[in-house]
């Protein structure tokens, strides 16, 4: 009676073997087969639902300043929805807005309001993300220095370094460099591919690791040992910028918190008792007083900020 059950629990352990193998080889062929489109996807402009090519186009000018300043801060902000989907995005958030915005008597002044805080709100919500991408780019880039010394004292070549970075290193920093060893593979100079590099993070320091790969293939010297030196610069230069904020996060949450209030306290009285601004509204000076409202509050939250927002 035991036989049958052995070989019972051997085949069904074998089969469970087998099929997990399989699904794993299955799983890892795709994987391969995704990142090989992605590649070509980025690097061809194909990639569905990604602002990638025509953001990145618009990099090199052509365009008026303000869409390529646009442009840079939907790339450098990693997000994966294209301008469409902005776009549909700042109309959803003007229509909320509109719809929040007391009084029909001023509908075209609303209708300008809801629009211009709708657009504002998408390009706030943008560079949060734009700057959470830099702070984690910027973390990784004394360990990525570090990998690309180590390799080059062994005696890689740089092609060689950054593709071991690109293969070691997480996202933000991993797939910016896998994109920066297919351009080079491709054909692009080192030099130009970091500075593309730099123009799609945005992290200002890594001006200095262009600068010093370009400058060290073009008169040579110990490449490893510049690296190296520049990483213990970052780090430490990172421990004096932690400390600073660490010393100015009281007056930075004061300063958010007096620039979001007043706003908050507006919608938060409107939505309670919409008849409370009704006489305001049918006021003919309510759209001055509210422009110069407004011009008092930017000018004192940008006055607050640069208080607060100390530079190293």
């Amino acid at each position: 009676m035991s036989d049958p059950w052995l070989i019972s629990l051997a085949v069904f352990v074998l089969a469970t073997v087998a099929a997990y193998l399989g699904q794993a080889g299955v799983t890892t062929l795709l994987g391969q087969r995704r990142r090989s489109a992605d590649r070509i996807r980025a690097l061809t402009g194909e990639e569905a639902g990604a602002p990638a090519i025509e953001l990145r186009r618009s990099l090199r000018g052509g365009r008026s300043p303000v869409s390529r300043w646009l442009a840079r801060l939907v790339v450098q902000s990693g997000t994966p929805r294209s301008p469409t989907t902005l776009c549909a995005m700042a109309a959803g958030l003007a229509l909320l807005l509109y719809l929040v915005l007391p009084g029909a008597a001023h509908a075209s002044l609303r209708a300008l309001l809801a629009l211009i805080l709708g657009g504002l709100g998408v390009v706030a919500w943008l560079r949060i993300l734009r700057r959470r991408r830099i702070a984690r780019f910027g973390d990784s880039l004394p360990e990525i220095l570090d990998i690309i010394t180590r390799s080059l004292r062994a005696g890689h070549p740089l092609p060689v370094s950054l593709a071991l970075v690109a293969r070691e290193t997480p996202a933000p920093a991993g797939p910016e460099f896998t994109l920066l060893v297919d351009e080079i593979s491709y054909g692009r100079s080192v030099p130009e591919a970091l500075e593309r590099l730099y123009q799609r993070v945005g992290y200002p320091e890594l001006r200095f690791v262009v600068a010093a790969v370009s400058i060290g293939q073009q008169t040579g010297g110990n490449l490893g040992e510049i690296l190296g030196r520049l990483s213990r610069t970052l780090r430490e230069r990172q421990r004096l910028v932690r400390k600073v904020r660490a010393l100015s996060a009281e007056g930075r949450f004061s300063g958010v918190a007096l620039s979001i209030l007043p706003v908050a306290l507006f919608l938060l009285i409107n939505l309670v008792s919409p008849a409370y601004y009704a006489e305001f509204w049918t006021s003919p000076a309510a759209g001055k007083i509210l422009a110069v409202s407004l011009a008092l509050m930017v000018a004192g939250n940008v006055v607050i900020l640069r208080l607060v927002n100390l530079k190293v």
